[in-house]
């Protein structure tokens, strides 16, 4: 005989309308299960006993007997499948097997459940840029020209701005191939120096763009500025600010945006973007910047080398990689310069081969220009 082995259970007393339940303790043994409480002591014998599943996600495991109709009995144990003595029971073996197989379905189905919840959190999450770009061009462009405003605003509090009307002249005049091609992808820019000999540029919302006097008087060429320039504009074209302050206020309100009204998103746009440091641009948003502002280079006939030969002045100028992550970060994250001009000269040959125009403004001229209007100021 083996051993008896008791379980956690309750019973139920189905002839009750309230369908009152007992807890108490099931004992097995080779003739019969007989659940005992203070109040019920009920004995199901082992031939004709069914055995299943049921409960709240099946997690219990029922007992009925045809001489007993008005009573069940369940428990939350599932080793009680594994009792040797139902096991030893054909009929109840068979039972069993159901039972389990059926638990299997179970835990399948919620994997399956489960897995495909997952696959579609993960599929919303890898195509975010996509909603995320598609929102931004859904976006009025007035959107980026008042973000713009309100950081451009602060500028002139932080920057002295070189007050010079002919130089912006003379310079617009020789960046008009390239201002031409932005125009085209619907950005009016409007071209702003600084004193500062810091060696950089960049573009607000909108199209406001800022060139400090040190990229001018570290530039070699017309063709080292404009390739700045160029890969700044690309970051107002490609809407990459917008982007990025999108990219952050969550998945739901993005996919709450893609799927409604964007109109709700104009208040956080513009406040969440009135820090400059909100504007840095991801490493992804700087490689696009750079192929979008190469393609204006060949569109407008500019050298495109121009880029290229400006970070490897500026390697030359620079002890370490660090130093002049420094003094182009304003903005932007940026790649190692390495993998930039690596990245630029692949992109280069799948342009084909053309004729660069020749700038009949000196660039030597225009640098000694700034420099002498910073000092006249």
């Amino acid at each position: 005989m083996l051993q008896n082995i008791t379980y956690h259970a309750v019973l139920i007393n189905t002839d009750n309308k309230d369908y009152h339940r007992h807890a108490g303790e099931l004992e097995i043994n080779d003739f019969q299960i007989r659940f005992t409480s203070e109040s019920h002591n009920i004995t199901f014998p082992l031939n004709q006993l069914q055995i299943s599943i049921g409960g709240a996600g099946d997690q219990l495991i029922f007992f009925h007997h045809p001489s007993q109709p008005t009573f069940s009995l369940y428990s939350d144990n599932h080793s009680i499948l594994k009792n040797p003595v139902l096991i030893q029971h054909p009929e109840l073996l068979s039972q069993i097997k159901q039972v389990k197989q059926a638990k299997r379905k179970i835990i399948y189905s919620i994997l399956l459940f489960v897995g495909i919840i997952a696959g579609i959190t993960a599929s919303l999450i890898f195509s975010k840029d996509f909603f995320v770009r598609k929102i931004a061009e859904q976006a009025p462009v007035e959107w980026e020209q008042k973000l713009g405003d309100k950081l451009f605003q602060g500028l002139s509090m932080q920057y002295v701005f070189i007050k010079n009307d002919s130089l912006k002249t003379r310079f617009t005049q020789v960046a008009k191939p390239l201002l031409d091609q932005i125009q085209k992808d619907g950005v009016k820019v409007d071209i702003y120096f600084t004193n500062d000999p810091t060696i950089n540029a960049f573009a607000l919302p909108g199209g406001k763009v800022v060139i400090q006097s040190g990229l001018i008087d570290r530039a070699e060429s017309w063709e080292e500025v404009l390739g700045v320039l160029s890969h700044e504009l690309a970051h107002v074209t490609q809407r990459h600010h917008l982007r990025g302050i999108i990219n952050n206020i969550g998945l739901y309100a993005i996919l709450s945006a893609y799927f409604g009204d964007i109109s709700a998103l104009a208040g956080t746009v513009i406040n969440t973007g009135g820090q400059l440091a909100s504007l840095a641009n991801s490493r992804d948003f700087e490689y696009e910047a750079d192929e979008v502002g190469l393609r204006y280079l060949v569109a407008a006939k500019i050298n495109s080398n121009g880029l290229i030969t400006f970070f490897e002045t500026l390697k030359k100028a620079h002890k370490t990689e660090l130093q002049m992550e420094k003094e182009l970060s304003f903005l932007s994250t940026h790649p190692a310069t390495d993998d930039r001009i690596e990245n630029l000269k692949k992109l280069q040959k799948n342009y084909p081969a053309y004729t660069p125009i020749k700038f009949t403004e000196s660039f030597p001229d225009f640098q000694q220009a700034i420099d002498k209007s910073i000092k006249n100021n």
